[in-house]
């Protein structure tokens, strides 16, 4: 017997999308790229003001880690309930939503006269970015196949790194003349003009076609555990662990690294800042674009994704383990390039691979429960960085043992995907699962 909701091969276009337009397609593309850039400006803002902010309320490092780690208290838990009931909700209305509520957050800190409402809008601006990323993801996976899914992953995820450096500057020269405040008032509205365009272009794909010749994960249901205890699913997990603490860090400390611990100015500081954003974005899309590449040209997914992916997660932490021992200005950057952008790779490729072995009526709350799950890092790395540094005798000091962390957790992420990291295998079983449910 056939699994429910699947075709013939015969029967799926070769480009695996019934009836939509190239146009259609993309343009759906370019505006979650951008929802993502927002997403990243809104994260980025804080980190980029930490010093007026920290002046102005008199927050001790300790407290400003606190106060980074609260955008991580609903994220994972926003995250995953999203993410289930993305199955019963367009996502073109889940995503509508989530801006909208990224824009007021922004707009309320400009009447901030205390702690307290900077806090609360921290908490309620993470609740709402949790699920941004899966829901993207989800959103732009329903209009391609599987073969085809790195370049439109790796354009969304890049939109993070692209927010990040034309954030970065743009943000720190309003921040400079204008105010703190004034940043996030420019963050509300660029919210605001997103969400006027969504209404008009967004819209949820077709069913998911398997491009012929592939077989097709089913469209019912399996046991979430049996996704989630796979060895890809595992693999994946734990570099992008590594890889969020990792991304954490340079949101919410990098700017203040490289004035306290290295002796950089403001605009220095900016500046260098701005360099791994930029090494990110064009990381993320080669990998993504060598990834399909391969995958075109009949090489598995085990070795085009996840052998490949590990690599590069490999070489991002042995680069942050390295950072803190190294005095040559120029070899120091350098170092923060590779550090800070490399391990980006490990978003796009992991999801993508995520979705690889999910049925598409469950990609969505699969992808919600990896980000739920992997963000914890972000609650933890704010603050357990802010007490290193507050602990150890001088801020170099402090920042050299809060790298090590995320440096282990990365290169120990990369093992486990060359190791572990097998989609074709497991998309297989959990297929196979799926059809010996569905006998009589």
């Amino acid at each position: 017997m056939k699994p429910a909701g699947t075709r013939p091969r015969s029967a799926a276009p070769t480009d695996g999308v019934a009836g939509s337009s190239w146009l259609r397609r993309w343009s759906v593309v370019v505006m979650l790229l951008l929802f993502m850039l927002i997403n990243y400006g809104d994260k980025t803002v804080l980190g980029l003001a930490a010093r007026p902010i920290m002046h102005e309320f008199g927050l001790s490092p300790s407290q400003y880690g606190l106060l980074s780690s609260s955008f991580f208290f609903l994220f994972s838990l926003c995250a995953l309930t999203v993410g289930l009931a993305s199955s019963r909700i367009s996502t073109r209305w889940i995503l509508l939503v989530l801006a909208l509520v990224w824009a007021v957050t922004q707009v309320s800190v400009v009447a901030a006269g205390g702690i307290g409402l900077l806090l609360a809008s921290r908490i309620v601006l993470g609740a709402a970015e949790g699920p941004a990323q899966p829901m993207a993801l989800h959103a732009a996976h329903s209009w391609f196949p599987n073969a085809k899914r790195n370049i439109p992953s790796a354009l969304i995820v890049g939109g993070g790194a692209l927010g990040g450096a034309i954030a970065t500057p743009l943000l720190t020269v309003v921040i400079v003349h204008f105010g703190w405040r004034a940043a996030f008032l420019t963050l509300f509205l660029v919210g605001c003009a997103w969400c006027a365009l969504w209404l008009a272009i967004g819209r949820d794909g077709p069913v998911d076609l398997a491009p012929a010749g592939v077989a097709q994960v089913p469209a019912s249901r399996v046991p979430y555990r049996r996704i989630l205890l796979s060895g890809t699913w595992l693999g994946g997990f734990t570099g992008a662990f590594g890889a969020y603490w990792t991304s954490t860090l340079m949101v919410a400390w990098l700017p203040s690294y490289l004035e306290t611990a290295l002796g950089y100015s403001t605009g220095e500081a900016a500046a260098i800042a701005t360099i791994p954003w930029l090494a990110g974005l064009i990381l993320t899309f080669a990998h993504g674009a060598i990834t399909q590449w391969l995958l075109h040209l009949g090489v598995p997914s085990r070795i085009a994704r996840g052998v490949l992916g590990g690599c590069v997660l490999i070489l991002a932490g042995l680069a942050m383990v390295l950072l803190p021992t190294v005095t040559q200005p120029v070899l120091r950057i350098v170092l923060i390039a590779v550090a800070f952008s490399f391990h980006g790779v490990t978003f796009a490729n992991g999801q993508t691979v995520n979705s690889e072995i999910s049925p598409p009526a469950q990609r969505g709350a699969v992808l919600s429960v990896s980000v739920a799950l992997v963000t914890v890092a972000g609650l933890l790395a704010p603050y357990v960085t802010g007490r290193l540094v507050e602990a150890a005798d001088g801020p170099a000091a402090g920042f050299a043992t809060a790298f090590a962390i995320p440096g282990v957790l990365m290169m120990a992420g990369g093992l486990g995907a060359l190791f572990f990291v097998r989609p074709e295998r497991d998309a297989r079983r959990i297929a196979a699962l799926a059809v010996v449910k569905e006998k009589p």
